[in-house]
């Protein structure tokens, strides 16, 4: 994938879809095609694997989105 193309993509995911995605789908993958949105993933191999499937190796993008939310577990009452 040109340079053009993966700017093209983070682009579009930064316009169009960023905040409905971190609110959304936190800690996913976005897979990213022609600067449109393909499909969300819940892991960077199977974003990977089906961009490789559908376009190719270098043909795509992917986007992690956000961070995943914190997972404070039995810490967050020894500051509660």
């Amino acid at each position: 994938m040109s340079p053009d193309q993966t700017a093209a993509n983070y682009d579009a995911y930064v316009a169009e879809y960023q905040e409905d995605l971190e609110r959304d789908h936190a800690g996913k993958v976005a897979l990213l095609h022609d600067g449109k949105l393909v499909q969300v993933h819940d892991s960077y191999d199977d974003a990977y694997w089906h961009g490789v499937d559908e376009w190719g190796l270098g043909n795509f993008s992917i986007q992690e989105i956000g961070e995943p939310p914190a997972e404070l577990g039995v810490l967050a009452l020894a500051f509660d």
